[in-house]
């Protein structure tokens, strides 16, 4: 097991929308539009650690993100053929910088990016408060996406952990 959270890194909020002809075509397409390139993702869940630095910058993901390489990745995703999709997420910056941040994500059919945020953020809120902890800010990232006609569409929000070197 590596002991991630005793590294420093940065965590990366993105978001990616994709249409296929079916249901995994569009995940991959969404997952390249969110510039994941090539990546297998260990899907995680729930906790930045201490230290990390949280960023929103899209674009660096795609020189880091590829070669198959094996990478962290809290992630949610809706896939549709008929109806909208939705997907977001919630980081509550904990107060407490020796403490863990926590990501909550939320993702749904027929809905959109305000509801399904509004949910993002009350299960950081609950989680929290269960904790007796105090969230400095919340960092979050929310879309919807119509359907295409004869089309998957996918929705797809991340936060993708990129260790330091060193």
């Amino acid at each position: 097991m590596h002991n991630w959270h005793l590294t420093k890194g940065t965590a990366y909020l993105t978001s990616g929308i994709g249409y296929g002809r079916e249901k995994l075509s569009a995940f991959d397409a969404a997952e390249l539009d969110a510039n994941i390139m090539a990546a297998n993702a260990v899907q995680v869940s729930s906790f930045i650690p201490p230290g990390w630095q949280i960023s929103g910058d899209k674009d660096a993901l795609k020189t880091l993100t590829g070669k198959g390489v094996f990478l962290p990745i809290a992630y949610v995703y809706s896939v549709s053929n008929d109806s909208p999709v939705a997907a977001s997420l919630a980081i509550g910056v904990n107060r407490d910088p020796q403490q863990a941040s926590i990501i909550m994500e939320h993702a749904g059919i027929a809905m959109t990016r305000d509801t399904s945020l509004r949910i993002s953020e009350i299960n950081v809120q609950d989680a929290f408060n269960a904790r007796n902890w105090a969230i400095d800010r919340l960092e979050k990232i929310a879309i919807d996406v119509p359907p295409r006609e004869g089309l998957y569409v996918c929705a797809l929000v991340a936060v993708v952990f990129i260790a330091d070197k060193g």
